[in-house]
């Protein structure tokens, strides 16, 4: 895609929110209109779709897709992501993660239908939870010590996340484990929880009375609106005592007090345990996450 094209794109379906988001990845250095395509029609864009790197150029993350009602939406659209594939896998690409929110996507099932048919495929299920400040007084536990990532050192987190994984109830995470390990595992969530807004000094691991680890949970700005639990996990040996809805409360707490509204957390379908925590700490189920990915190696 040349630069001057990408206000027209962004345009189709009424997405031109899509502009800014795309320019920001673009300066931040995440992509680059290499990394967008658009499919024409008598010169006129009526399909596009972008990528971003996630913690290694050969790792993308496929968004902002979108095929024209005004033009075969299947063979727009197969050809639109067969170019897109093969050029990536020509630069090194060896794969490629997708998401579907039944909420923001016009047809779930339709863009679903899309992908499956030139060959994404499915490999986890997550429930979005969202938090609204009604203006009640919170209440956030005190039953841990917490320390920020300039108290603590980044290697302090990246030895937590290792330990926090094991058990993981998250499918994406167990399927990462049992390919990389536990210690690649934790770099590799480093580097990706590191991208964007990132604010060391909201990086919290909270510990119990006699120093041991409990866990850690990670808020962050999401965009102008809306905060989100970007990571949060409970030390193994921990689980089943009510820290995680400690770690969310705490997490929750730091977002409301920067003045946001709306806080955005997900988890994996089949982790149950904490999306009770979630439900307890008042975030209410709002729409269905899928996640799928392509191997081009």
């Amino acid at each position: 895609m040349r630069p001057e094209e990408l206000e027209a794109c962004c345009a189709l379906g009424g997405t031109g929110w899509l502009t800014g988001v795309v320019r920001r990845s673009w300066k931040e250095g995440a992509s680059s209109p290499e990394l967008a395509f658009v499919a024409e029609q008598d010169k006129m864009p009526v399909g596009r779709v972008f990528f971003h790197r996630r913690s290694s150029p050969a790792e993308l993350a496929m968004f902002g897709t979108h095929i024209s009602a005004a033009v075969d939406f299947f063979a727009t659209g197969r050809a639109l992501l067969g170019t897109a594939l093969a050029q990536l896998k020509d630069k090194g690409v060896i794969g490629i993660d997708y998401a579907i929110y039944d909420i923001y996507d016009p047809d779930p099932a339709l863009y679903q239908a899309l992908v499956e048919a030139v060959g994404f495929r499915q490999f986890q299920e997550k429930r979005r939870y969202v938090w609204q400040d009604s203006g009640a007084p919170m209440r956030v536990q005190v039953r841990l010590r917490f320390r920020t990532m300039p108290e603590a050192g980044e290697y302090s987190f990246e030895q937590a996340i290792g330990q926090v994984t094991v058990g993981t109830l998250d499918r994406a995470d167990r399927a990462r484990l049992k390919k990389y390990g536990a210690a690649e595992t934790a770099r590799w969530y480093m580097q990706v929880l590191k991208e964007g807004s990132f604010e060391p000094n909201d990086w919290l691991l909270g510990y119990l009375d006699d120093g041991r680890l409990c866990g850690l949970v990670v808020p962050r700005r999401l965009d102008d609106n809306e905060g989100t639990i970007n990571y949060i996990g409970v030390a193994p040996e921990l689980r089943g005592s009510g820290y995680g809805f400690d770690l969310l409360m705490k997490g929750t707490a730091i977002l409301r007090a920067k003045g946001f509204k709306t806080v955005v957390a997900e988890t994996d379908s089949e982790n149950l345990p904490f999306y009770k925590e979630l439900e307890r700490a008042k975030y209410r189920h709002q729409g269905t996450l899928r996640c799928f990915c392509y191997k081009l190696a």
